[in-house]
């Protein structure tokens, strides 16, 4: 019971700080406005091909020349646009040189098509779609022997106006930058409840009230666990009320396993809390322990990729950015969200666990060792 008091009054007494409590709200919604509105071009996957431009001269007579018209115009619809050349004109010396993206010389016996390799996205473009029509004006040729009939029938079905689709393996859905900033300010601002968890003992200390606490009947380590539960509980109902209002207001994509992205946030504030309670003991001074804590905090938010995206691709670019506790976080809750990796949560709780452990063990010793608090 003497736990869940001191964990109350903890609560309380975070709650009362208004000046912290609003920077652990404004502060990461503020942010992921301004870096969500102003950096939106760069998570922007849409490609622009653009129109395309053929030069092309026509030689053909008799039915062909209707179907050739045919396929100019259809292909209209889409953007790319024939224009017809004179006898005179050089077309290969036109495309080599740019003024145009495909040159196609067409004649009764089959289409020559010269493209630039400046572009080789429209060059693609084009080639497929000479391709599918060479390739259907010959399957109207071999029908045309068993039954005419059926030619007209057969070369006006299947107009479309769109000559590519893309079908992907993997999801198309690619976070934007207000889905990025969602997650990277939320596990930024988690680790941000190490400052305040580097006064949950030395504060006592600060304000007179260590003795008071010592001479009530509450043991060392009851007053120890109330403080970190009290000061985890308030980090993560702050915590929560930023992500529902990034997935209300904002309208970030927090995937279908909400929950597991709690539980993976849930460690990290451990994590936080355990490395600003170990570090208060470990540093002499409460202004040391605030430098390291906010040194680290900064190190980690900017490895980490809370501010922009880093792409690793040295082999020291990945050990610095692996040492951040936010890129395990970030990492894990992005592959849960966008490739529906459930396992990638584990190593990322793995290790805040662990170096939980570890830090709350320096602490509790210290402690133990110590006359007072």
């Amino acid at each position: 019971m003497n736990i869940i008091n001191i964990a109350i009054k903890e609560i309380k007494r975070e709650f009362r700080d208004v000046r912290t409590l609003v920077f652990m709200l404004a502060f990461p919604i503020v942010l992921m406005l301004v870096f969500g509105a102003a950096l939106s071009s760069a998570f922007d996957s849409t490609i622009s091909v653009g129109d395309i431009h053929v030069l092309y001269k026509d030689k053909t007579t008799g039915e062909f020349s209707t179907y050739v018209r045919e396929f100019i115009k259809e292909a209209k619809k889409s953007d790319i646009h024939f224009k017809k050349a004179s006898h005179h004109v050089d077309g290969r010396r036109m495309v080599k040189q740019g003024d145009y993206d495909g040159y196609m010389e067409i004649d009764n016996k089959g289409i020559h098509l010269y493209t630039n390799n400046k572009n080789s996205v429209k060059g693609s473009i084009i080639q497929g779609m000479v391709t599918a029509f060479a390739d259907k004006y010959n399957m109207v040729t071999a029908v045309a022997q068993v039954k005419p009939t059926q030619v007209h029938m057969l070369m006006n079905n299947g107009h479309h106006d769109d000559y590519i689709k893309e079908t992907s393996l993997h999801s198309k859905r690619q976070p934007s930058a207000m889905d990025y900033y969602a997650i990277t300010m939320t596990t930024m601002i988690a680790l941000y409840g190490a400052v305040s968890a580097s006064y949950l003992i030395r504060g006592e200390r600060i304000r007179k009230t260590a003795d008071r606490l010592l001479a009530a009947p509450i043991h060392k380590s009851e007053i120890f666990i109330g403080k970190i539960l009290g000061s985890m509980a308030t980090n993560l109902l702050c915590i929560v009320i930023v992500i529902v209002f990034s997935k209300f207001v904002f309208k970030a994509y927090w995937g279908h396993h909400l929950t597991l992205v709690c539980l993976v946030v849930f460690t990290e504030v451990l994590f936080a809390v355990s490395f600003g309670l170990g570090i208060s003991y470990i540093a002499r001074t409460e202004g040391a322990a605030r430098v390291i804590v906010l040194v680290v905090i900064q190190l980690a938010s900017f490895f980490g990729g809370a501010y922009f995206k880093i792409d690793a691709t040295s082999t020291i670019t990945k050990f610095i950015t692996h040492l951040s506790p936010l890129t395990w976080v970030n990492t894990a809750i992005t592959k849960m969200i966008y490739a529906n990796d459930l396992s990638a949560i584990f190593p990322a709780i793995f290790l805040n666990v662990g170096l939980s452990a570890l830090f709350l063990l320096i602490a509790g010793m210290s402690l133990t060792r110590r006359e007072g608090l």
